[in-house]
């Protein structure tokens, strides 16, 4: 039965576009030159190989919660059933501010993109956030778009599907055009400094680490959609999709690292606003060629803004649903099907960060670093509790070599959630606190008032009625 209503409209390659497009999204357009000067071409690329392994392991905890849960959701329903309804309320919240965040960090790209690409499109100057100028071209593009978005969503999950299709297919044909013609023309010359030249090469690789939650954000959204699965779909396939996500992913940022480092000389490339403008130049011969290929590679940045604003409505429709947060959020649309308030809600608080302006970036990048890493914490720590509570059911998939995988994806998620707290305080004048700490308290500080506007509903059902509105039945058998 359709879960609270939803339709059950999306086939497992929209699955796969969700999560895959959602992981390489455009962040390696806008970041590149961050990550080259934090480790280097080495170091970043050591640094994004490990990364990968990590999410490979904590994928293997999601494949083995989603075969067992194939419900909307995703981190609410596995941490409900793990630790009981306030942490599911915590991860949820933290959930939909990471993936409202992002969808900001999208909505800022593309001003700044499309300003590299025609010179002047930004236009006038408005006013000024975190030493940056915002202007107003860039400014009303970014909420164009964000429009536009919050349109194919309040349209429901089919368009957003095939939305989703579209742009992540050009974005994979456009990505392996540079990449190969990048590795053909580009020159190992050009990689020193492989290594960040200011302190140990260790420490550049665990700064670049402690930003890879972000990177890697994707395939924890191919669980929101699975209560929307197609009743034809092979739901058995759903593990290898979140896998193969994830580990495409991986090889594709090391490549794409390695192609940019190859294009030119350290200095050369990082003077370019958007070095990844000068790699194309230079692997194309073409100023044209380059900027053409790099509008492709604005599909990256719209199909990641897609996928991450149908998982953040999608979250936040779920505690509505759950009486975990006002009844409101989980109302849906009678003639599309999709969550009518929840769209509106994740729209709302994503053009309120958009306004920004693009010093936002870097903070928004560590901000959702340290709350995905946060989340990762609470669901991979908690496969094995789930494991001794309903021992009699066990998950048609298992982690393989689970003695072993899961004790080193725990580990793994709390190094990354230490490591992406102290990057920004290590980077943070002394005595200051860190902006990203303070947009965490600020949110944490929401979702209170959230959770204490939903006291008037949450004790309105039993416990068996909430698990019945999560999961779609109240005992412990599929």
């Amino acid at each position: 039965m359709p879960q609270g209503g939803l339709r059950r409209e999306i086939g497992l390659r929209s699955l796969f576009t969700l999560g895959f497009g959602t992981i390489i999204g455009v962040g390696w357009i806008t970041v590149l030159g961050s990550l080259l000067t934090s480790g280097g071409s080495l170091g970043a690329i050591l640094a994004f190989a490990a990364g990968s392994l990590v999410m490979v392991a904590i994928g293997l905890c999601y494949a083995e919660l989603a075969s067992l849960y194939a419900v909307s959701g995703g981190e609410v329903v596995y941490t409900y059933e793990m630790y009981g309804p306030m942490l599911s309320f915590i991860a949820g919240w933290f959930l939909a501010f990471n993936y409202i965040a992002v969808t900001a960090f999208e909505a800022i790209s593309v001003g700044w993109i499309t300003a590299t690409l025609i010179p002047g499109i930004d236009g006038p100057v408005l006013y000024t956030v975190l030493g940056q100028e915002v202007r107003a071209g860039s400014l009303i593009l970014g909420l164009g778009v964000m429009a536009v978005i919050i349109w194919v969503n309040f349209c429901g999950a089919k368009s957003a599907a095939l939305f989703q299709d579209i742009v992540t297919g050009i974005l994979i044909v456009t990505s392996l055009i540079f990449i190969l013609f990048g590795l053909s023309w580009g020159s190992v010359e050009n990689l020193p400094p492989l290594f960040v030249v200011d302190r140990p090469w260790y420490w550049g690789v665990l700064a670049v680490f402690a930003t890879t939650p972000f990177w890697f954000m994707g395939f924890n959204i191919i669980p929101q959609g699975l209560g929307e699965l197609d009743e034809n779909a092979k739901t058995h396939l759903v593990p290898r999709v979140i896998i193969f996500s994830v580990l495409l992913a991986g090889l594709f940022y090391c490549l794409v690292i390695l192609t940019a480092a190859m294009s030119l000389p350290r200095d050369e490339l990082l003077s370019f606003d958007l070095p990844i403008v000068g790699a194309f130049n230079a692997a194309f011969q073409s100023p044209t060629i380059g900027k053409i290929i790099l509008l492709a590679g604005l599909c990256g940045l719209i199909s990641t803004w897609n996928a991450l604003f149908f998982a953040a409505t999608r979250v936040v429709f779920t505690l509505g649903r759950a009486r975990l947060a006002p009844l409101a959020f989980s109302r849906i649309h009678p003639r599309f099907g999709s969550p009518l308030v929840a769209v509106l809600f994740v729209g709302a608080v994503a053009t309120l960060v958009t306004l920004m302006g693009r010093n936002a970036i870097l903070p928004i990048v560590n901000t959702s670093s340290s709350a995905l890493a946060f989340i990762l914490l609470l669901v991979v720590a908690g496969v094995t509790r789930l494991r001794r509570r309903h021992a009699e059911r066990p998950a048609p998939y298992r982690v393989p070599a689970s003695r072993f995988v899961l004790p080193i994806a725990t580990v793994s998620a709390f190094a990354m959630l230490i490591a992406s707290l102290y990057e920004p305080l290590h980077n943070t004048p002394s005595g200051a606190m860190p902006a990203e700490w303070i947009i965490l308290i600020l949110w944490s500080a929401l979702g209170v008032f959230i959770w204490w506007r939903g006291s008037a509903v949450r004790g309105d059902i039993t416990e068996a009625e909430r698990r019945q509105l999560i999961l779609g039945y109240t005992n412990d058998k599929l």
